[in-house]
Parts: C-alpha cells; structure tokens; sequence
C-alpha cells in the first residue's frame, strides 16, 4: 500500500509521437539520475513493452544503466518498461513509454516508490527532453494527492485511505453486475479541482502547480499561449523555443480546497480544452463536460 499511495513527486511527459530515437530519452533520464546519485545499479527490462512479436519473451533483463541504452538502440524499442528491480515495491523506481500507434501522442511516465532513492524535483529532466523532442507538455505532482483525484469507489479501502469523502460530495448507487456481486456506491469526483483530462489515449492534461506546456499542446486548448500567458495568477512563466513554463503554486498541490483548490479550477478555467477527434475544434469544452451535471 505504502508503494501506490507515496507521496513521491511523479511526472509525465506527453510526446507529439515516438521519436526515431527512443534511447536518446532513455540516456537523458540515465543521465539525470547518475547526476542526482540515484542511478540504480541494475534495472530490469521488460522484453514485451516496446518490441516487435519476434523477440518478445516473458523473462526480463537485468541490465545496468549503459546497457538498457544499448538494448533500446539495438533492438529499435517503440517503447520500455524499465524497473530499478530493487526487490522491495517501496523502494521501487519504474519508468515506461507504451507502445502506441505510429503517429500518435505518447507518454513517458515514472512511479517512485515510498522509499525509493529518486530525485525529489524532475524539473531539469523534464526541460532536457522537451529540448530534444516534439512535445505537447509536461507535469509532475504528489502521487497520493492525485490518485485520490480519481478515486471514486466509497469502500472499506477507501476509508481507510482518505478517511471522510468531502463534505458535499455527490454518491450514487451502482447496482451489481453479477448475482454474486455487490452494489458499489460510487462518489461523484467530476469536480475534483486536480482531476487529469485525456487529450488523447494516451497524453492527459494536468492542472498541477508548475506546467511545461510544449508546442503542440495548443491544438487541444480553448485560450491561445497568449491568453494563457496574460493571466494574471502566475508567480512565474517563462517562454523559449520549445515550451512555454508556468508555475501558479510555491509547491506542487496537496490540497483540493482553500486557495489551492481555487487556484487549480483557475487552471481548469483558462485551460479547458475541446477535443474534436484529436484536435481543437467546435463543440462543448471538456471543462463544461467536466464541470457539469453528472447526466
């Protein structure tokens, strides 16, 4: 339990699609931990993510930070799904790229562990990659605070998390499936201030306190970089040629009431996106499906 509710910084970064060198990203993230001291001495990789049927086996690897470049370069990875392979799920720190189709938006993501040896800021990692890359945009945020976001299943489990559902929530009762099932009650988390939005099936949006919003992100956004950068809530943007950065909070979020609940529906409200088959287009924003009436 301790392992997937750590309240370990976690990023994502959304790609515009896989790049011809998927070990470039591989040796940036390498990179980075030797830098910060946290470069496990041996990973291990997965021999399905990211290969072709031919070579795919069960088995995983145990190789050192050199050699998982190697292998990615060798065998022309679509993508990996890299563990430090510590033996213990608290100290565990896995980084992955899917598989997607060609062409399409895809993501690297990491989960740290509770008592994993891992850096406490990706910032410079996230900038290196979206230097290299073709980005849609970046962000990190406290894993517990953000896996409360979508939880919606009211539960034994539940309480013992979270304690209390928030005061004023909305719950419905989900009848049973099966006659040896049960009804589940269910809680209304469409208005979670720091809930994520999917922008495609695999790159979501997330209203967190820092964001790195890349070039192509704004085919998906109602406002322009322009009207996103004329608000007047930030304590700091910075523009370069191949993003755009925004910080709102000191820290990344933990609370989703108070002036940190307010300042995370100030992102939804001036990053609400409308997604008409992948792209920014007519139709109801995302934000007025998210923010409304459940049907």
């Amino acid at each position: 339990m301790m392992f997937l509710f750590s309240d370990r910084l976690h990023f994502s970064i959304g790609l515009r699609c896989l790049p011809d060198s998927v070990a470039a990203i591989w040796r940036h993230l390498a990179s980075f931990l030797r830098e910060q001291k946290v470069l496990p001495r041996v990973f291990e990789v997965s021999q399905m993510w990211g290969h072709d049927p031919d070579v795919q086996s069960e088995s995983n690897l145990r190789l050192n930070g050199e050699e998982v470049g190697s292998l990615i370069e060798a065998r022309k990875l679509k993508g990996f799904m890299v563990c430090s392979g510590s033996g213990s799920r608290s100290c565990e720190l896995d980084f992955w790229i899917p598989r997607a189709p060609a062409g399409s938006p895809v993501k690297l993501s990491c989960t740290v562990g509770a008592k994993a040896k891992a850096p406490n800021d990706w910032s410079p990692l996230i900038e290196r990659i979206m230097v290299d890359c073709e980005t849609i945009g970046a962000w990190q945020w406290h894993n517990r605070y953000a896996y409360w976001q979508g939880d919606s299943l009211l539960d034994d489990r539940y309480k013992r998390l979270w304690r209390e559902i928030p005061p004023g929530s909305i719950t419905w009762i989900e009848e049973k499936s099966h006659p040896m099932g049960e009804d589940k009650v269910i809680i209304d988390i469409s208005k979670n201030p720091g809930r994520h939005k999917a922008l495609s099936p695999e790159v979501s949006f997330h209203p967190t306190a820092e964001m790195w919003l890349g070039p192509h992100f704004w085919q998906y956004a109602k406002c322009t970089k322009e009207e996103a950068l004329a608000a007047d809530f930030w304590l700091e943007t910075r523009e370069t040629a191949h993003f755009s950065y925004f910080r709102c909070w000191p820290t990344a979020f933990t609370r989703p009431d108070g002036e940190q609940g307010r300042m995370q529906q100030r992102l939804w409200k001036r990053f609400s996106t409308r997604i008409a088959n992948g792209r920014r287009g007519p139709g109801r924003s995302v934000m007025s499906r998210c923010m409304g009436r459940r049907n």
